[in-house]
Formats: C-alpha cells, structure tokens, sequence
C-alpha cells in the first residue's frame, strides 16, 4: 500500500506530454552612429534594448511542439530625443514522427514591427514634399513552411521544404521611388527547399541541395531561379572539416523598371559554389577555440534595385566556448558584386565581436560590437561607415521535465 501513491503518480506522469518551459530577459545599452533613415544631427546616438524571451516546448514520445516569443522594445536616442520602437519575433514549430524514419513538421516564423537598428539597409517611405527621412518603418518578415525529413534509409537523410516568405514593408511602395528615398520594395516568394545527404564512409559525406524560389516585388519585378549544388564534406580528423559546393543557378529575371536607365530582363546561368574549412586553433595545452573560413561565389539580390547578379564573399570566424555559457565571437566578412553597370563598385565589409560572461548560473553579461563599410551606389557614391557598440546584462532561467 505504501508504493501505492508512487506508483498512480508515476503513471500520471508517464501519460501526459511532458514540459519544458525557460524565460530570459536581456537589458542592453548601444553607442551607434545614425542609420540610413534618420537625420544625422548627431554624430553618436545611444539607445536602450530591453528584450524579454519565453520558449515553451510540448512533448510526447511522437510529436513536440515549440512555441518562442520575443518582444524587442527599443529606446533609441535615450537622452537626447528618446522615441519607443517594439519588434516582435513569434516561432512556432510543431513535429510529428509518422514511422521510424519519417518526421512531419510545420513551422511559422515571423518578426514584425520597426527595423531594428543594427540593419544598416533599413528603408523609409518620404511623405510628398518633405525631404527628410523617416526615422522607423513597420516591416514584416514572414516564414511559412511544411515539410518531412526522412532518415529510413542508412546513413542517408533526406529533408524537403516548401511554403511561403513575406518580406518587407506593411505599405510597400507599388512604383519605383526615387533612390534618395531608400525605399525597399516588399517581396513575395513561394520557395522550395531540399537537402540530401549520405554518409560513405565514417568522414566522407556525399549530397546535394536545391533551393527554389519566384520572387515578386511589390514594384513589378520578378525573379525565378533555381540553385542546385551538389556537396563533399570530409572530416580529415575528429576535429578537422572540409566541405566543397559547386552547382548552379538558372532561371530569370525581370527588375524593376526605372527611368531613365532601367535595367534590362535577362536569362540566368551563372555558377555557384562554397568551399569552408573548420578547424581548431591551438591555445595553450587544449584547443578551445574553433577557426571557419568559408570563400562563396553567390547569387545576390539588391535590395533597392530588385537586381539580380553574382558576388564573391569571404569570411573568417573564431568561437570560443567555455564552462557555463561563456562564450567569445570573432568575425571578419567582405563582399564584392562581380557584374557590370550600377553595381560593380557594390560590396561591403564588416566586423563584429560578442563576449559573453556568467556571473552565476542564470544570469551573464554581454558586450558587442560590429564596424560596417557598405559600398552601394544606389545609396551614397562613396562608402557609409557604421558602427555600434554595447554591453548588456542576461538572466535566464529553466523549468520543466524530461
């Protein structure tokens, strides 16, 4: 009789989806210079982020569900013109294991509000007559997809895609706006997604992936384009990875139309490829620290132009992780458009670094920092310097059962 109350909770538990559940709050301080939409009356502008985040995951031993929401509210020119911004990021992700080696799933993501101040392309509608910028633009950022992975066949895993993305604007421009008035069309893609991969052998990994898109813009443009790149990764030692991607991208393109030099549809065939490496580095008698240098040749949109045209980009990473948490981030990035015409002189460079410390178990600080160079023509003839700047505080903390 005394195991009695043990064994009916037991039994409760065993037939009740299980809960885990965590909340985090971040506090933040930035020095920046202005963005591409606000007046530059002054040359640094401190602002305030205060970003409450909850996660909640439902699970039983075939199907989980996730749900994350994460309010931004942002206080930017805190002392001198303070003004109250919200960005809300909403995640909703659900998985249902149909057999053994099929996995259904359905997922929404979606960030809507004001752009944040750390995307140096943020656009801005003028009101007729008045020259200056606006200082913030409500803009929706929307991910809607269904899809399977399938891991039925041995050390093979293939995983297909699709749905609709929503990006832009909640009142996108429907005509080409002057460039002066740095306004991004809003854009409308279906997309398809898929990957497969196949293990040969212990370290050499043979696959593919396909990405699918037809993206209309809210100004008449429209591109179609398929990228397929088949791919090589070898783990030439247990901490040591190579991975190679050449393929292709074929479709068209159709930009925006604007006087008096509009720019002219074209058919698209260009390569496409990445080759990466990540490796340890040597500190000390261990090797806590892990490098990836990653060369691409990539197809590029242009935000403002609806343009369609290749680039090369490279970039350099360190990531140091240590007990609790801690955690440094180093990365160096360039790009540079490889086309003819209003873009050839387009590129940008950027550096950024975050650290990261634990003061106790649930609660870090942060600091933060990034340099941007843009080059685009259809924004300034000589480059744009952008930093910012910051040091927060992070609580976290973690509920729930297995």
């Amino acid at each position: 009789m005394a195991m009695l109350p043990a064994l009916v909770t037991s039994m409760v538990l065993a037939s009740t989806p299980a809960l885990r559940y965590s909340s985090e709050f971040r506090a933040e301080t930035f020095l920046r210079t202005p963005n591409l939409t606000e007046r530059e009356d002054r040359r640094v502008i401190e602002d305030v982020v205060l970003t409450p985040r909850g996660q909640v995951i439902l699970y039983t031993p075939r199907m989980e569900l996730k749900a994350i929401l994460e309010p931004q509210l942002l206080i930017r020119r805190t002392v001198t013109q303070p003004t109250t911004e919200v960005l809300t990021f909403l995640f909703l992700r659900g998985e249902f294991q149909a057999t053994r080696g099929l996995k259904l799933w359905a997922m929404e993501s979606l960030t809507y509000g004001y752009f944040p101040f750390e995307d140096f392309r943020v656009p801005a509608n003028n009101t007729e007559g008045d020259p200056r910028y606006l200082d913030a633009s409500k803009y929706a950022y929307s991910e809607s997809m269904v899809g399977f992975d399938f891991t039925g066949l041995r050390r093979t895993y293939i995983g297909v895609a699709g749905g609709l993305v929503y990006n832009g604007l909640l009142d996108p421009p429907t005509v080409p706006r002057p460039t002066s008035d740095r306004v991004t069309p809003a854009q409308v893609s279906p997309e398809l997604r898929a990957q497969a991969f196949h293990s040969v052998t212990r370290r050499l990994v043979l696959g593919g992936e396909v990405y699918a898109r037809d993206v209309s813009f809210s100004t008449d443009g429209h591109l179609s384009v398929v990228q397929a790149t088949p791919l090589a990764q070898y783990q030439f030692t247990p901490l040591i990875n190579g991975r190679l991607q050449l393929g292709a991208a074929v479709g068209e393109s159709r930009p925006q139309k604007v006087f008096p030099d509009p720019l002219p549809d074209e058919s698209i065939l260009m390569p496409i490829g990445e080759a990466s490496l990540q490796t340890p580095v040597p500190v000390g008698y261990h090797w806590p620290v892990k490098a990836r240098l990653a060369v691409r040749y990539t197809s590029f949109v242009n935000a403002y132009s609806t343009a369609f045209f290749p680039r090369v980009e490279g970039s350099f990473a360190l990531q140091w992780k240590g007990r609790r948490k801690a955690q440094l981030d180093l990365e160096l990035s360039v790009a540079q458009a490889m086309t003819d015409g209003v873009h050839e002189r387009d590129g940008d460079e950027r550096v950024s670094l975050k650290f990261q410390w634990p003061l106790t178990r649930s609660s870090a600080v942060v600091a933060s920092g990034r340099l941007l160079r843009l080059r685009e023509f259809l924004i300034e003839n000589d480059p744009i310097y952008k930093w910012f700047m910051g040091v927060g505080l992070v609580i976290r903390q973690e509920n729930g059962r297995l």
